[in-house]
């Protein structure tokens, strides 16, 4: 973090999320049977980190940018789930 601004995704890095969040949305408009089911960032988030973290614990290398803060407050962007 420089000069008190937090980080923030490229463009590159904010498109890969939005390939995740729209691929996890379709996935959920087949689970329910719904063509019309309304976006909502807190399912589809929350679908897409759990799903995520499952891949992960199985060995699968997941790219799914993030900006972490840690418990100092700098922070890093993590290109990879779980990446430490």
């Amino acid at each position: 973090m420089e000069d008190g601004k937090e980080l923030e995704l490229d463009g590159r890095q904010a498109d890969r999320n939005d390939e995740v969040y729209d691929a996890v949305f379709e996935m959920c408009r087949i689970f329910a049977e719904n063509p019309d089911l309304e976006w909502d960032m807190a399912f589809i988030g929350e679908i897409a980190d759990c799903a995520a973290s499952v891949l992960a614990r199985h060995g699968i290398r997941v790219r799914f940018p993030s900006v972490v803060t840690n418990p100092d407050g700098s922070q890093y962007i993590a290109e990879y789930y779980g990446e430490d």
